[in-house]
């Protein structure tokens, strides 16, 4: 993930925008620089996300079977008893395995540590006034600080990850959390387009630098980022069955958005010295970027209640299942052997109408409540299926979703009212930033005290989304997950 987040991030920043760039001012040099800069991670990215393939093998007791099977790379596999010998290849469905909060919290913590210790020799030579001597210890610690900017921009993000996983209790694929994941990158570059090319054509002239990127963050970057990232969750429709469901998509969407725009941030700030970079990695680290999440979490529970009431996600799948159907017609038509069964009649197996297909959806899952240590089932005490849904939680776990009690928020019931949540929130959160530093600006106060000003506002800004945050994932993991 962390190479798909440089390549993503040379891809947007340094590729495509800088084609569209190019084409809007008649720059051919730079169209020309983008276009490069788009053709080189390609390859990589294909690499990294080419499908993950397990190979199965399945011996069934069998009398008229074997006792001793050849293996393709040598040997041979033996049986006690006669049995049949089967191989498959299988996409990899394993679930996602997080790391305990512990050791991404405390990787966090030490990155942390590890930015103050680098930031007091460059604070102590600049307090000397020696400007070559703060050139020299610049020089002697930007590479320590670009490595550590490089972990910091990360770090934050997955712990965030593995945080709203434990707490929302779903399991999750590997490749669809990957998937979630990469969709919030990608809508980084329209918001990138609307922020930088088509939001200040609108703006009137003779605005100052100041003023214009004052309304970018408290007006544009809210509304396109929002909208974006909502529509990149609605690529996922076929798989968000509810509330709770587009909850976790949605956060880990945000997530994705989140590390492409902390790269950017983080890299920034490192040239500044190690003081800037862990500055920004805290602020972004235990703000910024659980905003972002939380924000596009908000907009897909609004989509899970929508695809609960309407059955848009059992549509979603018919249309995809009968697009697949369509294609495959129309490569045999042409004279490709598409399913590989020796002729060119188009799609030969079972075509599901949306009513069978519907019927056949609502057949469910069969998971059970399990025991940690032994993996048996179990009935915890107090806790009713329906409370507990289809999540994969232990007994302590689901004993603890029927007692933990508290302050629990739930967002609004429909798309637009939660994306008018995610808008308000995001604008409040860019508004008032700026506002608090304009404000600095007009009494006075001089760097240091708007400095200082700042930081308290972005500390009241941090502890109440904190507060939200822990309400509304008390919530959504109160929900039924089925």
């Amino acid at each position: 993930m962390l190479g798909t987040v440089i390549l993503a991030f040379i891809l947007i920043w340094f590729g495509l925008s800088f084609v569209i760039a190019g084409l809007i001012y008649g720059v051919v040099e730079l169209t020309a620089l983008g276009a490069i800069c788009s053709l080189i991670p390609l390859p990589f990215l294909i690499l990294l996300h080419r499908p993950k393939l397990i190979h199965v093998r399945l011996a069934t007791p069998d009398k008229s079977g074997k006792n001793h099977h050849p293996l393709p790379e040598g040997g041979s596999l033996k049986t006690p008893e006669r049995t049949s010998f089967q191989r498959f290849v299988i996409t990899d469905d394993s679930v996602l395995d997080l790391p305990p909060l512990t050791q991404v919290w405390g990787a966090f913590i030490a990155i942390l540590v590890f930015g103050l210790m680098l930031s007091i020799p460059l604070l102590l030579s600049l307090l000397s006034g020696d400007e070559d001597l703060l050139g020299v210890v610049y020089l002697l610690s930007f590479i320590p600080v670009l490595l550590l900017s490089i972990a910091a921009f990360s770090i934050p993000v997955f712990a965030w990850w593995a945080t709203s996983s434990k707490i929302i209790g779903l399991p999750t694929k590997r490749r669809d959390a990957e998937a979630w994941m990469i969709a919030g990158m990608a809508s980084a570059l329209p918001a990138l387009i609307v922020n930088s090319f088509l939001f200040p054509l609108i703006l009137p002239s003779g605005l100052s630098d100041s003023t214009e990127m004052a309304l970018t963050a408290a007006i544009s970057a809210p509304i396109g980022e929002e909208i974006f990232k909502l529509l990149a969750v609605c690529l996922f429709l076929s798989s968000i069955r509810n509330p709770k469901k587009g909850f976790q998509v949605g956060f880990t969407v945000g997530l994705g958005f989140a590390l492409i725009e902390n790269l950017a941030y983080i890299l920034g700030s490192a040239f500044g010295g190690a003081p800037s970079m862990t500055l920004t990695a805290l602020m972004r680290g235990i703000g910024s970027i659980p905003a972002h999440g939380l924000w596009t979490g908000i907009s897909g529970f609004g989509l899970g209640y929508y695809s609960k009431t309407t059955d848009a996600d059992k549509r979603m799948k018919w249309v995809i299942n009968r697009f697949s159907i369509k294609s495959v017609d129309f490569a045999e038509n042409l004279g490709f052997d598409i399913d590989g069964d020796g002729d060119y009649s188009g799609f030969d197996d079972f075509r599901p109408t949306f009513e069978e297909m519907l019927a056949k959806d609502d057949e469910g899952s069969n998971w059970k409540l399990i025991d940690k240590k032994t993996g048996g089932e179990i009935d915890a005490p107090g806790v009713r299926t329906r409370d507990v849904g289809h999540s994969l939680v232990t007994s302590l776990d689901a004993a603890k979703l029927g007692t933990d009690a508290g302050f629990s928020i739930l967002p609004a019931k429909n798309v637009m009212g939660c994306l008018s949540i995610a808008i308000g929130g995001h604008a409040f959160w860019n508004g008032t930033l700026v506002s608090v530093e304009k404000l600095g600006d007009l009494v006075g106060l001089g760097w240091g005290g708007v400095f200082l000003l700042n930081m308290a506002w972005v500390s009241i800004l941090i502890i109440v989304l904190l507060i939200l945050a822990r309400g509304i994932f008390r919530g959504v993991r109160s929900l039924p997950a089925n």
